[in-house]
């Protein structure tokens, strides 16, 4: 019956909702408005699934957290606005990462040693599965299901919680993993593409 409710509002005013009442349903109802056609949006400009699913959710992930920094007129167009910038700068971090590849591929040839490869990958999963145990049981199950393809829905309905939930476990996951391998960061991206 309440959900009914956030269904006659405008975009403009579930914003209103989100901004200055940090009204969560609120913010499922515009995640449920937008998801899809943003995801579409974004797919046709990274061509890839993943990638864009991981764009959508930072955007939205990004709209609940500055949810009171700014008042916008229209909000299809701060949505759409949001994903460009996110888009530009997936694009911006692939071709540093693959200019730093290139570089570092240049420098390798012919003096590459396979045994130094191995160690560095078998160093950095060991690195990884540490990061994974600083994760709460809860957050390590829906971070690694996430790795594995399954959508965030697929999750909330396997692991009976929200899929905003979901969303929240993916971030924190990331952002402690990030932080335990930043000094690997380099060899992880060499290593493990993220594409």
């Amino acid at each position: 019956m309440m959900n009914n409710i956030y269904k006659t509002c405008s975009d403009e005013n579930i914003l209103v909702l989100i901004s200055e009442q940090d009204d969560e349903l609120a913010f499922e109802e515009l995640y449920n408005r937008y998801f899809k056609i943003l995801f579409n949006y974004t797919f046709s400009k990274v061509s890839d699934r993943f990638t864009a699913q991981e764009i959508v959710q930072e955007l939205f992930v990004s709209v609940w957290q500055q949810r009171n920094r700014e008042t916008v007129i229209s909000c299809k167009a701060f949505l759409f606005t949001i994903a460009k910038r996110l888009i530009i700068s997936f694009y911006r971090k692939e071709y540093t990462r693959q200019h730093h590849y290139d570089q570092w591929e240049i420098r390798q040839t012919g003096a590459t040693d396979s045994a130094d490869q191995s160690t560095l990958a078998s160093d950095l999963q060991s690195r990884y599965e540490e990061g994974l145990h600083l994760l709460s049981p809860k957050c390590q199950e829906v971070f690694v299901l996430s790795r594995q393809g399954f959508s965030n829905k697929q999750i909330g309905e396997q692991l009976a919680i929200a899929e905003k939930t979901v969303e929240q476990h993916i971030t924190k996951a990331l952002r402690i993993l990030k932080e335990h391998l930043k000094e690997h960061m380099i060899c992880a991206l060499l290593l493990f593409p993220l594409y």
